[in-house]
C-alpha cells in the first residue's frame, strides 16, 4: 500500500528538486533518521520515500512523523503488506532490504535521490552540499562520521572506509566504496545501477553497497563534497568493528565514553608519578616476545599499556616493553595486583633504562594498578596479565582490569603453568561472562590467550 500526505495533484506531479529514499523495519531511530532531512537547510523541494519492509516496531510512527513534515517537503510511505527480503520469506537476496531501494528509486519523483539507512542521520547541510557536488556529475557523496552506539555522540570523521574511489581500506578489492547513506545519484544518467540495490555481494544477504559503487566507479563520474556529513552508528554486531577499532586506536582517537570518564592518557598519569626511581643493579632479562604478541602489537599498535603481575623479575613487563620499544607506547607496570614483589615494581624502570621505553613501575603504596588507573581518569589500549598459577585469582584480576580497557583494546595473558587447562577454562568463562571474544580459545604454544572488548 502506497500512502502519502494529501496534497493537490498539480502540487506532487511537478518533479521534486531532491527525492530521499529510506528503507525500514520502523525501528525507534527512524524518527532521528527522517527528522534530520526534516531539518535540512535544502531550498528546493523534497520528496521522502520510506519503504517498510517489516514492521517490527512502532506502525504508527510513519504517520506520526508525516504530521510535522514541512510544507517544501512530501512524505510517502510504501507498505506492500509483505517483505520482499529474503530475510523475512522475500525472494531477493539483499537480506536488509530487499528490493525496497530499487523500487523506490525508480519512483521516486526527482531525478537526484540520496539514500538513508534508518539507524544514521545526516547534518543540516548534507542536501545542498550534495546537490552542489552532483552539478556536471553523475553521482555524488560526502564523508561520514563515525557514532558511538552507546553515546550516540560523533567519534571521528571516517577516514579508513567510506571515502571514495580508489582510496580506503576497500581499495584494492573494490576499488573504494561509499556508504548509502552518503550517496546521492542522478537517477537517469546511472539507470542501470538501481536493480544492484536489490542484490547481495555477499553470502550473508549483504554487499549490495559494494555491487552499487563498483559499478558507479566503472561507469559513471562521480565527485566529493568534501565535508562530513552523515552520521553512521558503529556496533560490536558489526563484522568490521573490530577492524574500526583497531584503526581509530592507531591513530590516537578514542570513543566518547572513554571521553567521558577522563579521557585522559596514560603519559600524563605517569607524569605525576615524578622521577623515576634508579634502576635496580641485578639483571633481568626478557624472554623472547612469542609470534602472538609481535603481531598484536603490529596490529594493534597500542599507545597506553598496563602490565599487571610483573612477577618477581619483571619478565612479563620487560617483554612488552621490549616490543614497543622505539614507538610513542607508555607502560605501567605493577606487581601489587599479584602477590607484591618489589623487585616485580621496580623493573619495569630498568626496562625504561634499557630499552627506552617510556615506562614506569607503580609504587607499591599507589595501591592496585586498576584502582589507580580510575582514580586518574586513565583507560588504556593493552593490558598484559603474567603468568596465573591460580585460575580463581586470575579470574578476579580479569574482572578488575576489564573497566580499565578501551573498546577494541586487549586483554592478553601469557605464559603456560602447570595449570594451563583450568587457566584455559577460566579464561573461556571470563570471555563468555563478559561477552567477548576469546581470541585464542586453545591457547598457544607459548600459553598465551587474547580476549578482545567490543
Amino acid at each position: 500500500m502506497f500512502r502519502q500526505i494529501d496534497k493537490p495533484r498539480a502540487e506532487l506531479q511537478p518533479p521534486f528538486d531532491v527525492a530521499v529514499v529510506i528503507p525500514t523495519v520502523l525501528r525507534p531511530e527512524l524518527e532521528r533518521a527522517v527528522r534530520s532531512v526534516y531539518a535540512q537547510d535544502f531550498t528546493g523541494r523534497v520528496q521522502i520515500l520510506v519503504g517498510i519492509d517489516a514492521i517490527v516496531g512502532d506502525p504508527t510512527l510513519i504517520e506520526s512523523l508525516a504530521l510535522d513534515c514541512p510544507p517544501s517537503m512530501q512524505l510517502s510511505w510504501l507498505d506492500p503488506g509483505y517483505s520482499t527480503s529474503v530475510r523475512h520469506g522475500g525472494l531477493y537476496s539483499n537480506r536488509f532490504s530487499g528490493a525496497l531501494r530499487t523500487i523506490l528509486t525508480y519512483l521516486a519523483n526527482s531525478r537526484l535521490v540520496a539514500y538513508l539507512d534508518d539507524d544514521n542521520w545526516w547534518a543540516p547541510d548534507h542536501l545542498s552540499s550534495l546537490s552542489t557536488a552532483i552539478a556536471g556529475a553523475d553521482w555524488a557523496f560526502a564523508q561520514r562520521l563515525f557514532v558511538e552506539a552507546a553515546t550516540g555522540e560523533p567519534i571521528c570523521v571516517d577516514q579508513w572506509e567510506s571515502v571514495g574511489p580508489d582510496a580506503g581500506v576497500f581499495k584494492e578489492k573494490f576499488g573504494g566504496f561509499v556508504d548509502p547513506s552518503s550517496l546521492m545519484v542522478d537517477k537517469l544518467a546511472c539507470h542501470d545501477v538501481a536493480p544492484l540495490w536489490s542484490l547481495a555481494g555477499f553470502e550473508d544477504g549483504t554487499g549490495e553497497d559494494r555491487l552499487v559503487f563498483r559499478m558507479l566507479n566503472e561507469r559513471y563520474r562521480g565527485r566529493a563534497t568534501g565535508r562530513a556529513t552523515s552520521y553512521y552508528v558503529i556496533t560490536p554486531e558489526d563484522p568490521m568493528h573490530a577492524a574500526r577499532m583497531h584503526m581509530m586506536r592507531a591513530a590516537g582517537i578514542s570513543l566518547p565514553s572513554e571521553r567521558a570518564l577522563g579521557g585522559r592518557s596514560l603519559a600524563e598519569a605517569i607524569g605525576e608519578l615524578g622521577p623515576a626511581p634508579t634502576p635496580p643493579t641485578w639483571a633481568a632479562s626478557a624472554p623472547e616476545t612469542s609470534l602472538l604478541v609481535r603481531e598484536l602489537i603490529a596490529r594493534l599498535k597500542p599507545r597506553d599499556l598496563l602490565v599487571l603481575a610483573a612477577g618477581p623479575e619483571a619478565a612479563t613487563a620487560l617483554t612488552l616493553a621490549e616490543a614497543v620499544a622505539g614507538t610513542d607506547a607508555h607502560l605501567l607496570a605493577s606487581d601489587a595486583d599479584w602477590g607484591a614483589s618489589a623487585h616485580g615494581a621496580a623493573a619495569a624502570n630498568l626496562a625504561a633504562t634499557a630499552l627506552g621505553a617510556a615506562a614506569r613501575a607503580l609504587p607499591p603504596d599507589a595501591g592496585p594498578a586498576t584502582q589507580w588507573l580510575a582514580r586518574h581518569g586513565v583507560m588504556v589500549d593493552l593490558i598484559q596479565i603474567g603468568p596465573a598459577g591460580d585460575p580463581a585469582a586470575l579470574t578476579e584480576l580479569c574482572r578488575a582490569a576489564w573497566p580499565c580497557l578501551k573498546a577494541g583494546g586487549v586483554l592478553l595473558g601469557t605464559g603456560a603453568t602447570p595449570a594451563r587447562p583450568a587457566v584455559q577454562a577460566a579464561v573461556e568463562a571470563f570471555a563468555g561472562a563478559v561477552g567477548a571474544d576469546c581470541l585464542v580459545p586453545a591457547l598457544d604454544e607459548a600459553g598465551d590467550w587474547l580476549v578482545q572488548k567490543l
